[in-house]
C-alpha cells in the first residue's frame, strides 16, 4: 500500500465547525448552492468531514462541512467526530466558526473557541439565525469569545450570506497559477454495500487516512463523502457511501436521505466497489445492490471484505463459489479478496478499478465485431420461432459507457433471451469487457441508416 497518497487540494479550503445543531450544513448548502449535506434538527447529523467546491464572484474555493465539535465529550462516536472536525480545521486556510444566536453563548461554545485559538489559525465568528435587524442587536455578547467581529447571518434564508463570501474571499489567499486541478479526468469510484460491512475501514484503507468515522454501529456514515485521489496511475473520487438498507427499515427521513445518497453515488459513478461481508456471505441486500449497479450501467467489482475470517475457516473455496453463485448476474465483475483490516488484497483494488473502467469506455472495431457474428451464426444459429428464423444483418457498437451493440436483424419480436444471452457471452469470450454490463439492442434493419 502507497502511503503517499494524497488528497488533492489546489483551492483554498474553508472549514465550517462548532457545536451540534447550529446550523452547519445548512450554511455550507447555501454557500455551495445545492442541497449536498445532510440537513437535519438532530444534534450530530453531519459525522463525516465532506468537501464540496464553492464559487462566488468567480472565484473558486472549497468547503469543508464538520460534524458537531463538542471537546469535552466522553462518549467514543462524539469523540471521534470532534476528531474528523478539527483535521479539518488543520489542514484548512481559514475557519469559520458558526454559533446559534438563539441560544445565545454557551460552555460549550467558549471551549470549542479556545480550542481554535489554539491552532493558530485565521478564523471568523459566523452567528447563525439572525432573522431579523432586531436579534442583529444582539450579536455584541458573541465578542466574549475574543474571536473578532461576529457575522451575523441567516443561513437558512440567506441574510448578510453574501457579505460573509466578501469577507471570505478576502481572508482567503491567492490560489497559485496551475494549482488548481482540472475535474474531469479522475475516475469517479462508489463505495457501495450494506450496513457494517466494512465500507468505511476499506475506504480509510485505500486513502491511508482516517477521512469516514469507522464504527462498529451500522449506519454510521450518513452523507456520501467524496476524496480526490492522486497516486502513481491516475487520480481517484471515492465517494464512500451510507450503508443500503431495506426499505422496510427506512424509518426516519435522515435515513432516507442517506439511502438516496447511496442512489446518487451509483449514479455519478464510473466504477462501484460492491463490499460484501465474505464472513456472512452474499444476502439479498447484497444482490438489490448488484442489480441497482447493473442496472444503471456502471462498471463493477465485487469486494469480499473480511477475508481473514473466511480463511480461517477452511471454506474459502465454498464461500467464493457461493458469492459467484449467488452474484451470478454479474458473474463479469472481478472478485476480490480482500481484509480491509490487515491490508490483504487491498494492492488488488485500484489495478482492478483501471481495468474495469478501460473495459466500460472501450469501443470495438466494427470490422472485428461483424466476423465474430459470422462465426458464431454458422456454428450456432439462432433457433426457429413460430416457424420463422430470426436473421441477423450486421452489428456496430453505437455507444461506450457501457458497452452497447446493435445487431440489425430482419424481425426483432423473434427474438430469443436465450440466444442474446449467448451473444453476449460469446462478445465476452472474443474481447476483454471484465467488469462492465453490455447492452445488446435487436433493431430492423431499415434503421441501420440512423444507428451507423
Amino acid at each position: 500500500m502507497d502511503n503517499r497518497r494524497k488528497v488533492i487540494s489546489g483551492l483554498p479550503l474553508v472549514a465550517v465547525v462548532g457545536r451540534p445543531n447550529v446550523g452547519k450544513s445548512t450554511l455550507v448548502n447555501r454557500i455551495v448552492a445545492r442541497s449536498e449535506a445532510i440537513v437535519e434538527r438532530v444534534p450530530g447529523v453531519t459525522r463525516d468531514r465532506n468537501y464540496f467546491t464553492a464559487s462566488w464572484r468567480g472565484r473558486d474555493f472549497r468547503v469543508v462541512d464538520t460534524g458537531g465539535l463538542d471537546p469535552a465529550a466522553e462518549e467514543g462516536l462524539t469523540r471521534a467526530i470532534g476528531r474528523q472536525a478539527m483535521a479539518a480545521v488543520r489542514e484548512s486556510d481559514l475557519v469559520l466558526m458558526l454559533v446559534d444566536a438563539v441560544e445565545g453563548v454557551t460552555p460549550v461554545d467558549q471551549e470549542v473557541a479556545r480550542e481554535l485559538r489554539k491552532t493558530g489559525k485565521p478564523v471568523m465568528l459566523v452567528v447563525n439565525k439572525v432573522d431579523n435587524a432586531a436579534r442583529e442587536e444582539e450579536v455584541v455578547e458573541w465578542y466574549s469569545l475574543g474571536l473578532g467581529d461576529p457575522w451575523p447571518v441567516s443561513a437558512m434564508h440567506g441574510r448578510n450570506v453574501g457579505d460573509l463570501l466578501d469577507a471570505v474571499l478576502e481572508a482567503l489567499p491567492e490560489t497559485a497559477p496551475g494549482e488548481a486541478e482540472e475535474e474531469g479526468t479522475e475516475t469517479v469510484v462508489a463505495i457501495v454495500g450494506r450496513p457494517n460491512v466494512g465500507k468505511s475501514t476499506l475506504f480509510n484503507a485505500l486513502l491511508a487516512e482516517e477521512r469516514s468515522i469507522t464504527s462498529e454501529i451500522p449506519g454510521t456514515t450518513r452523507d456520501a463523502v467524496d476524496t480526490l485521489l492522486e497516486t502513481g496511475s491516475g487520480r481517484y473520487r471515492f465517494i464512500d457511501t451510507a450503508g443500503w438498507r431495506r426499505r422496510a427499515r427506512v424509518r426516519e427521513n435522515l435515513e432516507f436521505y442517506s439511502l438516496v445518497r447511496v442512489w446518487r453515488a451509483i449514479d455519478r459513478s464510473q466504477v462501484a466497489l460492491l463490499v460484501v461481508d465474505a464472513s456472512e456471505g452474499v444476502t439479498d441486500q447484497d444482490q438489490k445492490i448488484a442489480a441497482r449497479i447493473k442496472e444503471d450501467g456502471r462498471a463493477c467489482v465485487v469486494v469480499l471484505n473480511k477475508w481473514d475470517l473466511v480463511k480461517g475457516s477452511g471454506k474459502a473455496e465454498e464461500v467464493l463459489e457461493e458469492a459467484r453463485e449467488k452474484l451470478r448476474f454479474i458473474d463479469y465483475a472481478p472478485f476480490l479478496k480482500v481484509s480491509a483490516l490487515t491490508g490483504a488484497g487491498l494492492g488488488k483494488i485500484l489495478p482492478a478499478v483501471d481495468r474495469v473502467r478501460a473495459n466500460w469506455e472501450s469501443r470495438v472495431q466494427t470490422s472485428k465485431l461483424n466476423d465474430l457474428l459470422h462465426r458464431v451464426l454458422a456454428q450456432s444459429p439462432p433457433p426457429t420461432r413460430r416457424g420463422k428464423r430470426l436473421q441477423f444483418y450486421y452489428v456496430t457498437q453505437a455507444r461506450s459507457a457501457p458497452p452497447q451493440f446493435v445487431f440489425f436483424v430482419n424481425r426483432p419480436d423473434l427474438a430469443d433471451p436465450a440466444y442474446e444471452r449467448f451473444l453476449e457471452r460469446k462478445l465476452r469470450e472474443t474481447f476483454d469487457l471484465e467488469g462492465t454490463p453490455l447492452r445488446i439492442v435487436l433493431r430492423p434493419r431499415h434503421r441501420l441508416r440512423d444507428a451507423t
